[in-house]
């Protein structure tokens, strides 16, 4: 007998009391914001406050609150154009037009390659046998995985699930280090945590890292600020130099594995190669066609030419890989984070750039530029960087809190006189960077910290005292940085 699907009908109770309660907020609104911003606010609001209680997935929340947003009249359905000023009010249609989440749909189908053909754990093998003779070794080979993985592979958490745990689970138990168990801290509690910092690393060095990377973006966008993939790599490149030197020895120091030495590493990837054998031709072909990939994004921040727009080269990679067969159509309709993706992430812009028309945020950036007057730009990005990465606490998504406070962050550090790009990438990479606080702050924490090798306290502790090193390093050595490369 068919029956109904589960929903999580508990999840509603939050967004709906506090978007009522905001609703009905309107007539004693601030001064200086219309009805329809303050009503485009609530929407908005218990939207987010979805995402945080999931009533339903995200593109599911996401899409109830595009429907809300039509039948309370702040969008229609179409493009408007107002017949006496020529501004067009955007319709709801126009969200899914989104070249972002087209970008990331694309690159989770590109992603899926790497796993069919097997070249990511090739890549992994690879790596282990290069640097696997002692524990410190293996950690510096997860985190250059990781940065490999960064550019192929746009979902952090598929990164995390996909490749690296499954490799770093098989490492720790060849040493009879098991999950719940004393044995844990043997070495797999070390791979476990130093996976999830790698993981960590990677997000912050490319703009296709994770997804809260892209909505920072499109919101930079919304300030003029278009970040392309080579000037987020290049701002990235030396802080997460830093940080890949820095942070397993660290990770070594507080949370040492009781076995130093691996000399088994060595033989265990070497045995795996040879059950897969050979390179096979998918693979060539797969590594092909992401080399060229990252090629053309590179290039498409130097030369300016529509066939090398950052989102049209990630269909043109799909293209290839399914005129050679590497993928089938089949597979990327399977690819259901995809099409999920390119739902919220199409909504969640869309119904932010609502805020911008109606007039929000540039209200709240005068508002608290007003409060901040006096106080130098410098002081104010400081204490915003500080918010971005601790305010975090409070959210289970990345995605939902960058959507949540980038824009309204970047709009007033601007307004106190911040540089624009220094204050953008600088918001952009505590958006990456401030997962080193819980175990449900992403994706691969959530992943990570369940496995039973690492503690939720030793997760916390670590995190809160890694997360200080993460915001000094992106902080003086990132800003001193991108002043040298003039982006202030």
């Amino acid at each position: 007998m068919k029956t109904l699907e589960k929903v999580n009908y508990k999840g509603f109770i939050w967004p709906l009391i506090i978007g009522i309660v905001l609703w009905c907020a309107t007539p004693w609104r601030p001064a200086g914001l219309t009805p329809q911003a303050w009503e485009m606010f609530a929407v908005f609001v218990a939207t987010i406050v979805g995402c945080i209680t999931k009533p339903l997935p995200i593109g599911g929340t996401t899409l109830v609150g595009l429907i809300v947003t039509v039948l309370v009249g702040l969008a229609p359905i179409k493009d408007i154009p107002d017949p006496k000023t020529g501004v067009v009010n955007k319709g709801i249609l126009s969200a899914f037009s989104n070249s972002a989440a087209w970008l990331i749909a694309m690159a989770f189908i590109m992603a899926y390659g790497i796993s069919k053909t097997g070249l990511g754990n090739r890549i992994a093998y690879w790596m282990i046998r290069r640097f696997g003779k002692k524990s410190i070794g293996i950690g510096y080979a997860i985190t250059g995985l990781e940065l490999i993985l960064g550019a192929l592979i746009p979902s952090n958490s598929a990164r995390t699930g996909g490749v690296v745990w499954p490799v770093t689970k098989s490492i720790s138990e060849s040493y009879g280090s098991r999950p719940n168990d004393p044995s844990r801290k043997k070495i797999g509690a070390y791979l476990d945590f130093m996976a999830f910092h790698a993981n960590t690393i990677s997000t912050a060095l490319f703009i296709t890292g994770a997804a809260p990377n892209l909505v920072a973006s499109q919101m930079a966008a919304e300030k003029g600020y278009n970040m392309s993939w080579i000037s987020w790599f290049i701002a990235a490149l030396v802080p997460v130099i830093v940080a890949t030197i820095i942070i397993p020895i660290v990770i070594y120091k507080i949370f040492p594995p009781e076995i130093k030495e691996t000399p088994n590493a060595k033989k265990w990837a070497d045995d795996r190669l040879t059950e897969m054998g050979p390179v096979t031709t998918p693979e060539k072909i797969m590594a092909g066609v992401f080399l060229i990939a990252i090629i053309l994004w590179v290039l498409s921040g130097i030369i300016k030419i529509p066939q090398l727009d950052s989102t049209f080269v990630a269909f043109l990679a799909v293209g290839l890989l399914l005129l050679t067969g590497v993928l089938t159509m089949n597979d990327a309709l399977k690819q259901t984070g995809a099409w999920n993706i390119l739902i919220w992430l199409s909504i969640l812009v869309f119904m932010a750039g609502k805020l911008i028309s109606y007039g929000f945020i540039d209200w709240f950036s005068k508002t608290i530029q007003l409060s901040l007057h006096g106080v130098s730009w410098q002081v104010v990005l400081i204490v915003l960087v500080i918010l971005m990465f601790y305010t975090h606490y409070f959210f289970a998504s990345g995605t939902a809190h960058m959507t949540a406070l980038y824009l309204p962050f970047l709009s007033v550090a601007v307004a106190t006189g911040a540089p624009l790009k220094l204050a953008a990438m600088l918001l952009a990479f505590t958006g990456a960077i401030n997962a080193s606080t819980t175990h449900y702050a992403n994706g691969p924490a959530s992943i990570l910290a369940t496995t039973g090798y690492v503690k939720q306290g030793e997760w916390w502790k670590m995190n809160f005292l890694l997360g200080i090193i993460y915001l000094l390093i992106f902080g003086i050595i990132g800003t001193l940085w991108m002043k040298v490369i003039g982006m202030w």
